[in-house]
C-alpha cells in the first residue's frame, strides 16, 4: 500500500495544509479518506488522476473533512477527460445519503447522478467492506461525535488506521492493534478545550495501546514544528514518528 498526504491541516487556514485529506493505494483499490477543504485540487498537484478514485471514504460530517465532497462528486461527473465506466464507491457513517441528497437540493446538482455505476455504504461500527484485490477496509465508533468513524484498511498482509477525530479510545486501540502505519490526529498540546480531540500524550499513548510501527500524527491546531511536537511523542511512544505534511508519501 502507499499514502500521499492530501491535507494534514484542520479547518484552520494555512498555506502548507489543506483541511483532511489522505490518497491509499492499496492493491488496484484507490482510496481517497476525507475531503476536506483543499483535498480535491492537491490530487492534481501531487499528480494523482481524479480520474482513478475508486472509494471515498469519509469518517464524519465536520465540515474540514467532508466539505469538498460535492466538489469531487462535481469534478466526476464534469471534469473528466475520457468517459468513466469503472464503478465508484462512497463510504461513510449512518446518514451520508441524507448528506449527500441534501447538498445536491442545496446545490441544484444530482451529485449521486454519475455516468459510472455510484454505490453508497453507509457502515457502523464493526462493520467490513471488501474493496479489491482482498483489500478490507473496517471501521470502529470513535468518541468525537454522533457518528464519527475511525477506519482500517488490510490488504497484502498490511494495515493502516486513520482515526479520523477522535478522543482518547481503549476499544480504538484494540482496532488498530499491530497497524504498519497509524494515522492519528492530534488537535491539542495539553488543553483541549472542551472538545473531544486527542492531546499530544493522548495520541502517543494510543500509538503505544496498538503497538502500531509507525505512527504519522495530523489534524494539529497548534504548529507542531514549532511545538517539537515529534520529541514530546516520542517519551510515550518509541516507534517512528512523521509530522504529516501535505504532499507526503509513505509505503506501507
Amino acid at each position: 500500500m502507499r499514502l500521499t498526504v492530501l491535507g494534514a491541516g484542520t479547518c484552520v487556514p494555512s498555506a502548507t495544509r489543506g483541511s483532511a485529506g489522505f490518497w491509499l493505494e492499496a492493491g488496484d483499490a484507490r482510496v481517497r479518506l476525507d475531503c476536506g477543504a483543499g483535498s480535491v485540487h492537491a490530487m492534481a498537484r501531487f499528480g494523482i488522476s481524479c480520474e482513478s478514485v475508486s472509494h471515498q471514504f469519509i469518517s464524519h460530517f465536520h465540515i474540514d473533512h467532508v466539505g469538498e465532497l460535492p466538489a469531487l462528486l462535481f469534478a466526476l461527473r464534469w471534469g473528466l477527460s475520457t468517459p468513466r465506466t469503472a464503478p465508484f464507491s462512497l463510504i461513510g457513517p449512518v446518514g451520508l445519503r441524507a448528506l449527500v441528497e441534501q447538498l445536491a437540493t442545496i446545490y441544484g446538482e444530482p451529485l449521486l447522478e454519475q455516468q459510472f455505476p455510484l454505490t453508497l455504504s453507509e457502515l457502523a461500527s464493526g462493520d467490513a467492506l471488501p474493496l479489491a484485490d482482498g483489500a478490507t477496509l473496517r471501521v470502529c465508533k470513535t468518541p468525537h461525535n454522533g457518528e464519527s468513524l475511525a477506519v482500517r484498511i488490510d490488504a497484502g498482509g498490511r494495515a493502516l488506521g486513520y482515526t479520523g477525530d477522535t478522543a482518547p479510545s481503549v476499544e480504538l486501540a484494540r482496532f488498530f492493534a499491530g497497524v504498519d502505519l497509524l494515522i492519528a490526529e492530534c488537535s491539542f498540546l495539553d488543553d483541549n478545550h472542551g472538545t473531544h480531540h486527542l492531546l499530544a500524550d493522548e495520541t502517543a499513548e494510543l500509538a503505544r495501546a496498538a503497538n502500531a510501527r509507525r505512527l504519522v500524527v495530523t489534524h494539529a491546531y497548534f504548529d507542531p514544528l514549532a511545538a517539537d511536537l515529534a520529541a514530546r511523542l516520542s517519551r510515550l511512544y518509541a516507534g517512528p514518528i512523521f509530522i504529516a505534511a501535505d504532499g507526503d508519501v509513505f509505503d506501507v
